[in-house]
């Protein structure tokens, strides 16, 4: 009797699964690990599989962690997508896309631990740092798209949408990290409504 040969739909679906929750597992066990500290070994513990079977989907803790980088586009992508923007005249487009970029749900979309561990091996790793400059790649053309609509329809001043969309990002990250570092929890609110203002300033918006 030949040998039974392996059901490959099957185990296209067990990959399916099981992949989207190793990285899950791998970007809880960073933010009590710390990068370094999440071996294969306390990510496979974490969801109770044997180590080799991360290996066997991922090959390498690297590969792992550019998965990881491709974890937080998708969710990004995934918030972005929830913006309901149809319909809305260019001005209150972008009004509403600052509204979410400065709000609770954007800073806490990915824990700042995990970007600070992705950003420091980013400087070891060539493909880890392509990634994340694929990251924000995506959403400066995101960005530098909404301000070109808004600056066509006469709603904002930009004389380059891209350079705009530079300054915006600039400022989002930086206030991201400033604001984890010193800003109490009570000045939270007041704190993002400062950095509203400040990014409709900037942009000009009438």
């Amino acid at each position: 009797m030949p040998p039974k040969q392996p059901d490959t739909g099957r185990q296209r679906q067990n990959a399916e699964i099981r992949k989207p929750e190793i990285v899950k597992s791998f970007y809880q066990t960073i933010l009590e690990q710390g990068l370094e500290g999440a071996s294969i070994a306390k990510v496979a513990a974490r969801i109770r599989i044997h180590p080799s079977l991360i290996l066997h989907y991922f090959g390498s803790k690297e590969s792992l962690t550019l998965a990881l980088v491709d974890y937080v586009i998708d969710e990004y992508a995934r918030l972005f997508q929830t913006i309901r923007l149809g319909g809305l005249e260019p001005a209150a487009r972008l009004e509403k896309l600052i509204e979410i970029i400065w709000s609770r749900q954007y800073y806490e979309k990915i824990h700042i631990a995990s970007s600070f561990s992705m950003i420091a091996v980013s400087f070891r790793n060539p493909r880890i740092h392509e990634k994340i400059q694929g990251l924000y790649a995506s959403f400066q053309h995101f960005l530098a798209k909404e301000i070109q609509r808004a600056c066509d329809a006469g709603a904002i001043e930009a004389q380059d949408s891209v350079r705009a969309a530079n300054r915006v990002i600039t400022l989002v990250e930086g206030a991201r990290h400033f604001r984890h570092f010193f800003v109490h929890h009570n000045r939270v609110k007041q704190y993002n409504h400062d950095m509203k203002e400040a990014t409709k300033m900037m942009l000009k918006m009438k």
